[in-house]
């Protein structure tokens, strides 16, 4: 069968049982292409898929998009950053970062898991920083996933296998640029939507993608505030009180 036929039923096949299931997802036969595509390219370059991303999932981003599901992206272990390391802005045209709440993956999440099971392949939740270049305009989903949402760089915090626990219910998430510091946020699932949501949209597009979500991903749930203009200070995240910072070069 022909590449984009077969991408065609699997597509139809995702659309009915998420259906069933009363889950609301982000797909189209056109987003799933430019994703697809994006991912490839990644990978002809010799980068090994590490996790996923879900992007543009709050009020203000799902609004800019006419969506009314996060965008879903892939992380790659070329992006890897180890927190304190200085990075070199000289290639990236608007350098942009954002706090997130980030997910270490214990073991591979089976294709139809309900929520409850995914929890149980959760070795916890901590913070993580993405560095984006925010080049140009979203001017379009498909456009905004041919580059896989701006994707250049992340870091996360220490897997500290403390599991699922409360999941959010009890965590607070700082960041500060220098000058720039942000109230706590605290109500998490308000910023970047359900956990629930957000866990099965991602589960479902990873796998009608081909290669789901595996033990030892890392998954970037979403970011407390839009993509923000680097000011060349450190940037500092820090979730119940352990803290990841990128830096960078001048």
């Amino acid at each position: 069968m022909h590449l984009s036929l077969l991408l065609q039923a699997n597509f139809n096949k995702v659309i009915y049982k998420a259906a069933r299931r009363g889950i609301l997802i982000m797909l189209n036969q056109d987003h799933l292409n430019a994703i697809k595509i994006a991912i490839e390219k990644e990978m002809k370059l010799g980068n090994k898929q590490v996790g996923w991303k879900l992007g543009f999932g709050s009020p203000a981003g799902l609004k800019a998009l006419g969506i009314n599901r996060p965008l879903i992206g892939a992380l790659f272990d070329s992006g890897e950053i180890i927190s304190n390391t200085q990075i070199d802005l000289e290639a990236v045209t608007e350098p942009r970062v954002e706090a997130e709440l980030a997910a270490h993956i214990s073991r591979d999440i089976p294709s139809n898991a309900t929520f409850d099971q995914i929890k149980n392949c959760i070795s916890s939740l901590v913070a993580g920083i993405e560095f984006v270049d925010f080049h140009s305009p979203p001017k379009s989903p498909v456009f905004v996933l041919s580059e896989n949402i701006y994707q250049r760089g992340w870091i996360v915090d220490v897997d500290t296998r403390s599991g699922w626990g409360d999941g959010v219910s009890n965590c607070q998430i700082t960041a500060t640029m220098g000058h720039e510091r942000w109230e706590p946020f605290e109500n998490i699932e308000i910023l970047i939507g359900t956990l629930e949501d957000n866990f099965n949209e991602c589960n479902i597009v990873a796998n009608q993608l081909g290669r789901g979500i595996l033990k030892n991903d890392v998954i970037l749930l979403g970011s407390m505030f839009p993509p923000h203009p680097v000011n060349m200070s450190d940037f500092v995240v820090s979730m119940n009180g352990s803290a990841i910072t990128l830096r960078f070069k001048s």
